[in-house]
C-alpha cells in the first residue's frame, strides 16, 4: 500500500492542519450548542462557519497540491525525453491524491457544519418564539 503521508509531500502540511483545526471547531461549537443550557450566540455561529470556511480551505490546497504535483511531473518528463504513458499516468494518479484528500475534508467539514448551523438556527428559532410568546 502507497503510503499517503508521504506521496502528498509537503502539501499533506496545510492539509493536515486544516483538518486539526475543524475538528477542533467542531468539537468547541458542539459542546456550546449542545450543552444543558445552549444558547444561540453570534459568537457560536461565528465559529461554526469557520469550520465551513476551513474546509473550502483544505479542497483548494488539495487542488493546488495536485496542480503543483503535475507541473512537476511535466518538468521531469521534459526533461527526460520519451516516458512511458504508464509511468506518465502513474504519476498523475500520486498528484491527484491531495485533492482526494481536500474534497473528503471538505465533505466531512460541510456535513458537520450543516447539523451545527442547524441546531444553531433551532435554538435561535426557539428564543425568538420565546421572546414573542
Amino acid at each position: 500500500m502507497i503510503d499517503l503521508w508521504v506521496v502528498m509531500g509537503f502539501i499533506r502540511y496545510p492539509l493536515t492542519f486544516s483538518s486539526m483545526v475543524i475538528l477542533a471547531l467542531v468539537l468547541y461549537s458542539s459542546v456550546r450548542l449542545f450543552e444543558g443550557d445552549a444558547r444561540a450566540l453570534p459568537m457560536t455561529r461565528t465559529w461554526t462557519d469557520a469550520v465551513l470556511f476551513w474546509g473550502g480551505f483544505a479542497f483548494i490546497t488539495g487542488v493546488l497540491g495536485t496542480l503543483l504535483g503535475i507541473v512537476l511531473a511535466a518538468q521531469s518528463i521534459e526533461q527526460a525525453g520519451t516516458v512511458s504513458p504508464m509511468l506518465v499516468w502513474g504519476g498523475i494518479k500520486v498528484a491527484l491524491y491531495s485533492s482526494v484528500f481536500g474534497l473528503l475534508v471538505l465533505a466531512a467539514s460541510s456535513l458537520a457544519w450543516f447539523a451545527l448551523h442547524l441546531r444553531w438556527r433551532a435554538l435561535a428559532s426557539r428564543e425568538t418564539g420565546s421572546a414573542h410568546g
